[in-house]
């Protein structure tokens, strides 16, 4: 039916929900902690300790920032884009110059320059690579105006 939203595991919660909420503007819309019982059945980790925080984009969209205290979880580790796994959390955004300066100025420069794209319709969309914590790699992404979609 739909992506209902993805999971980031985060070493430093604070940090996260910093640069989610007061960097990029997202909304907190739920944060309490998961069930330990539910956990460990999902999981398998005994008496396993997790808290969550949502944050809310304009759209309804979400993604959910986990900390795990119990089991502690291993360092980041730095992943190149062409490994497998997950990419990058790509977010739809308006002005994204102000965006990547909101982002530069706590502390979060981008790690690729602003990129104009040409998509098949001739319109063009502005994207730029950046890091949040823990090493996750956010695509922003501001379409053409009056567009929500490619």
């Amino acid at each position: 039916a739909g992506v209902f939203h993805p999971a980031i595991s985060v070493s430093d919660l604070g940090e996260a929900v910093r640069y989610y909420r007061d960097l990029l503007g997202l909304r907190v819309t739920f944060d309490d902690d998961h069930d330990p019982a539910a956990i460990s059945a999902l999981f398998g980790y005994p008496d396993p300790r997790v808290h969550a925080v949502v944050v809310s984009c304009p759209d309804g969209s979400e993604l959910e920032l986990v900390r795990f205290s119990r089991p502690q979880g291993r360092a980041t580790v730095e992943r190149e884009p062409a490994d497998a796994g997950i990419l990058s959390v790509n977010l739809r955004v308006t002005g994204i110059e102000a965006v990547v300066e909101r982002l530069r100025a706590g502390g979060y420069p981008p790690s690729s320059e602003l990129v104009p794209q040409r998509l098949p319709d001739g319109g063009i969309i502005k994207v730029q690579v950046c890091r949040a914590p823990d090493g996750v790699t956010i695509i922003l992404v501001e379409l053409p105006e009056g567009r929500d979609r490619l």
